[in-house]
């Protein structure tokens, strides 16, 4: 979870041309909208779109089958209609088309749930006063979405020709007020358009500043006989559920101040750069295996409150599993033996990411030993990292409609079994009081690895929780955090920029419980779910 940079993979994309949505899957393919009434789409560019989408049509309906290929586990079906007439052709297929587009690009058409561009022209320049330069953009939508960052950005244009340096990948925020025309070039090396004005991404402008006090919503906890309050032993949390108190420990502290404190054993504020493991004890600058907490949440729901007020893009404030207590190298960070995915100490292990978050993205990971990507939940992610399109910024962010994160909100991560207590699912559910809707997340599989055959990361994922695993509470902050709060390639993730030197200086956990698993525990009959 401490991640400076994640490891560069390769993304396959995929694309399905099918039957009466043809003209429209054209359009959306390059960030237009289908043409409808309204839509200020340029004739020249339509043209040229529709001419390309009947010649794929003449191609397709020539065609009389196609072969079923099966190959390195990867299933592609191909169907074809050779009818020409368009009577009969299902209205279902529009349908499929735009639900296909939902998933994968931002700019719909109006109407939609999610986000689209106001106007897209191809091969075009525009000639307006460039306000900035942003780099490594990877699709039009992407540009689209990074000018919605800026205040003053009206207009965008996006180098797509990659053969030329300094234009392939390149996206020049422009200023234009809407009013008046814009003076167009022709120039097929890039294409340029105008942003809806509802759009809105984040990591220029300063987020929210925090307005809690570290003591707000922190009840006085019992945690038994005091101890001494060190560098790396910042105190003792209750956990509701468990039969003893947990003792904090720290990883090493330069400074010979603990980053960590510990407020009427309830909540953990956990300043930039800190890093702390649940234990049964701790001893001043003393660190084993034993003494970390073997948690075993299988049949439970692990519940507590989380305050990531004034985070910002950039930022990660993060809760997760890491298999510690097994771990028998000492690592290279002092010999705490902290070990995670991606060997931040020098070793490997099993690492479950419950949450990395700031004010704008969330991410929930699994990670087995060896798969640096994991399977990513929640929303947010971008340069060469998989994606999470689980909810938006509509919900989850500052005034959010589901999770207000300028707020507290609470985090209940649960771990139901089936009768021989092998792991079913894991549910992840953000709520918050007031609130009409939570979100909420649920997987029942994870596989990993390639080329084929893929290995069983829910079968080691359910040994990993039943042999037990060490929560591990962290804060810190990147300039390279796109990887999870990033814009995405469909331009739908929430960050057009990082910027660490806004990040606050702590975040907070409180009011930790476990108890036995209820199905959607924060449901009831007035609660919309996202």
């Amino acid at each position: 979870a401490a991640l400076s940079a994640h490891i560069v993979g390769k993304r396959l994309h995929v694309e399905d041309k099918r039957d009466k949505g043809d003209e429209e899957e054209v359009f959306l393919a390059i960030g237009h909208e289908p043409e409808m009434p309204g839509n200020d789409i340029d004739s020249s560019t339509d043209d040229e779109l529709l001419q390309t989408a009947r010649s794929a049509r003449a191609i397709r309906s020539s065609a009389a089958a196609m072969i079923l290929s099966v190959f390195a586990g990867v299933v592609c079906l191909v169907v074809f209609n050779s009818s020409n007439d368009d009577a009969k052709r299902p209205t279902v297929t529009a349908k499929a088309v735009v639900d296909k587009a939902q998933k994968v690009w931002a700019y719909l058409p109006p109407g939609s749930p999610h986000e689209w561009c106001s106007k897209v022209d191809d091969n075009t320049d525009y000639l307006v006063e460039v306000i900035t330069i942003v780099e490594n953009v990877q699709s039009a939508s992407m540009c689209c979405a990074a000018c919605a960052g800026f205040s003053d950005c009206g207009a965008w244009t996006w180098g797509k020709n990659f053969a030329k340096p300094g234009v392939g990948g390149m996206c020049w925020i422009k200023k234009f007020n809407g009013k008046g025309q814009i003076i167009k070039a022709a120039n097929t090396d890039v294409m340029s358009g105008i942003p809806h004005p509802d759009i809105v991404k984040f990591g220029v402008a300063p987020a929210p500043a925090s307005a809690s006090n570290i003591t707000d919503g922190v009840v006085k906890k019992d945690v038994g006989p005091a101890t001494q309050i060190g560098a790396t032993c910042p105190g003792k949390i209750a956990v509701a559920g468990r039969g003893s108190a947990v003792s904090l420990v720290n990883t090493f502290q330069s400074s010979g101040v603990s980053s960590v404190q510990v407020v009427q054993g309830d909540a953990v504020v956990s300043h930039m750069g800190a890093r702390s493991y649940w234990g049964e004890w701790c001893n001043e600058g003393e660190w084993t295996p034993g003494q970390y907490v073997r948690l075993q949440p299988l049949g439970k729901t692990l519940r507590f409150t989380v305050d990531i007020s004034g985070t910002t893009c950039g930022c990660n404030a993060a809760f997760y599993f890491s298999a510690m207590p097994y771990n028998t190298e000492p690592g290279t960070c002092h010999g705490d033996y902290y070990c995670d995915v991606m060997s931040v100490c020098g070793v490997s292990c099993f690492e479950f990411d419950i949450m990395e978050a700031n004010q704008y993205a969330w991410r929930s990971t699994v990670h087995a030993v060896g798969d640096y990507m994991g399977k990513p939940m929640g929303y947010g992610g971008s340069e060469d990292s998989p994606v999470s399109r689980d909810w938006t910024s509509k919900e989850y962010s500052p005034g959010g409609k589901c999770v207000d994160t300028r707020r507290p909100f609470t985090v209940a991560a649960s771990f139901p079994t089936d009768d021989q207590g092998n792991l079913q699912a894991f549910e992840l559910e953000l709520s918050q009081t007031g609130k009409p809707c939570t979100v909420k997340i649920r997987i029942t599989e994870y596989q990993w690895g390639w080329p084929p055959p893929r290995k069983d990361g829910w079968g080691e994922l359910t040994k990993a929780l039943q042999m037990g695993m060490t929560p591990v509470m962290s804060y810190w902050s990147s300039p390279n955090m796109l990887w999870m709060d990033g814009l995405g390639a469909d331009g739908r993730g929430p960050c057009v920029q990082d910027n660490p030197s806004q990040c606050p200086d702590h975040v907070r956990f409180y009011n930790f419980s476990l108890e036995e698993y209820r199905t959607s525990a924060t449901l009831d009959s007035n609660t919309e779910m996202f």
